[in-house]
């Protein structure tokens, strides 16, 4: 049981990893050929692309995950074929509205965000969106069947290629404008979407089995999943559109230049957030492959498999996912000069300020996520919605109210993020707090080796030496002091996950 879902798991986390360097490969000369303004304009659009997105894919790939396995968890693996129908149907008219939308209405919202470089990028979703969508729902099907290695191989796919598309076209593009560089990034990304796509759909057709069969009855069972689903998926993304939004006109009101407050939005979402966002690929990873595998159990009733595997995932999360946030923040003002040195400019200070604020932000969204992903499995689908719904508010009136303040500006960002996956958090552990058990050794050892490592790190980060050297060497001695604190949560971690499974747990499979 455990294996199967570390194997699951494991392709998810060296995907994304990988997917990380090769965003991060594209991040950085991105940033150095549009500049922080140019970066900003770029973060505005894809927060809106990935609202579009999320209300397109989020609910159907979460949706088919879950409820494939419950079909395969009851033998009735006649529905697969109907849920995959009605979902590609479902998906095919809600993207191409919705990018039909975008691409007449590309001035408009321009117009609205006060910067005019996002229009032609735009059009593009015209193809990026339902494009975009039917990758949602294969990736759905056959996570379903609890085979994570094709998502991981599709998500590697497009990163490589948008790494190699999209900068040679930004490049290419940004000699005429801001604009057209942005362009030619978004360019490049849908070139990977519609390959990564294609790979999918190989796949699918000589892989999957269909049972050829679809009844009328499971379209409202589907509906009843994806609706709720969209709209809990869509909250975050919604308040992330907001933020691009309003975020530089209340800076500018506050006092600040339109220059300076495009270059702000830049450095939180598309500077820090880069890197804080590198520990949520554990956190994210892990709640994919715990999705098929909780509905699997809830189906059959059986809570006792659902505590033991939600405990020792939560476990695998928290062990590794505290060490890298607390070793990014420790070691945020050397890193930041290494590898943004033409564009951080006089904002590093700033940066190093909104990444130790961030951490915490990426330690609760973490949490929410795996949180998430147990009360989709359970079917709670509604209350996912309404859970999220009260966090993004909260962030919303955070992030209006306060970046209007001179003071406070940027961080208004963090601070909301922090609201939001706090009160997400907890209404969520309200609901589903009786399989949630974890022991105190799982959370206070991570939590105290981590404490120990940042120490050291910082220590490093202050000695007489280069900015490569100290991160080079703080990384060194952070991982041998983190590995021998944590040695005995490590060691019985790996035993769960890839030794050989107890006799009971082989009688539960």
């Amino acid at each position: 049981m455990f294996k199967g879902l570390g194997r699951g798991a494991i392709a998810l986390i060296i995907s994304g990893f990988v997917c990380k360097f090769f965003g991060a490969l594209f991040r950085l000369p991105l940033t150095s050929i549009l500049g922080m303004e140019g970066i900003g304009v770029f973060q505005m659009v894809i927060s809106l692309y990935s609202l579009a997105l999320v209300f397109v894919t989020g609910g159907v790939t979460n949706a088919l995950a879950h409820l494939v396995s419950a079909a395969r968890a009851r033998g009735e693996g006649g529905k697969i074929y109907g849920y995959f129908k009605m979902a590609s149907i479902l998906t095919g008219v809600l993207s191409l509205t919705i990018g039909v939308c975008f691409f007449v209405l590309s001035g408009a919202i321009s117009q609205v965000q006060g910067v005019s470089e996002g229009q032609l990028s735009y059009k593009l979703f015209l193809i990026l969106i339902p494009v975009g969508g039917f990758i949602g729902v294969l990736r759905g099907v056959i996570q379903g069947q609890e085979n994570m290695l094709p998502t991981a191989i599709s998500q590697i796919l497009e990163q490589a290629i948008k790494l190699g598309l999209g900068l040679l076209l930004a490049y290419l593009f940004s000699q005429k404008s801001i604009a057209s560089g942005v362009f030619g990034g978004f360019l490049g990304i849908t070139i990977s979407e519609v390959i990564a796509f294609a790979y999918l759909a190989i796949y699918s057709l000589c892989k999957l089995k269909f049972v050829k069969t679809a009844d009328k009855a499971q379209f409202p069972v589907l509906i009843n999943a994806i609706v709720p689903l969209s709209l809990a998926n869509a909250v975050i993304p919604l308040t992330h559109a907001f933020d691009a939004l309003i975020f530089v006109s209340r800076l500018v009101k506050a006092g600040f230049s339109k220059q300076l407050a495009t270059s702000l939005f830049g450095l939180q979402t598309g500077v820090v957030g880069a890197i804080l966002n590198f520990p949520l690929i554990i956190s994210l990873s892990l709640a994919t492959s715990l999705l098929p595998k909780i509905s699997y159990f809830a189906s059959k009733q059986d809570e006792e498999n659902q505590k033991r595997l939600i405990e020792n995932s939560f476990a695998a999360m928290w062990t590794i996912i505290l060490p890298l946030t607390f070793g990014l923040v420790a070691i945020s003002r050397n890193l930041y000069p290494l590898i943004y040195s033409n564009t951080i400019g006089g904002l590093l200070d700033q940066a190093v300020q909104l990444t130790a604020i961030g951490g915490i932000s990426i330690i609760l969204t973490a949490i929410m996520q795996f949180l998430l992903s147990i009360l989709q499995a359970q079917g709670l689908f509604i209350y996912t919605f309404f859970a999220s719904l009260m966090g993004g508010i909260a962030k919303i009136l955070i992030v209006f109210s306060l970046s209007g303040v001179q003071s406070v500006n940027v961080f208004a960002l963090p601070l909301s993020n922090i609201a939001l996956a706090a009160i997400i958090c907890l209404l969520l552990l309200i609901k589903v707090g009786r399989l949630v058990k974890i022991s105190a050794f799982c959370v206070l050892t991570p939590l105290l080796a981590s404490s120990i490592m940042f120490i050291f790190v910082r220590l490093v980060a202050s000695a007489p030496l280069s900015n490569i050297w100290i991160v080079a060497i703080g990384v060194v001695v952070g991982m041998i002091v983190y590995f021998v604190a944590a040695f005995p949560i490590l060691k019985s971690l790996y035993l769960l996950f890839f030794g050989k499974n107890s006799a009971k747990e082989k009688q539960n499979e």
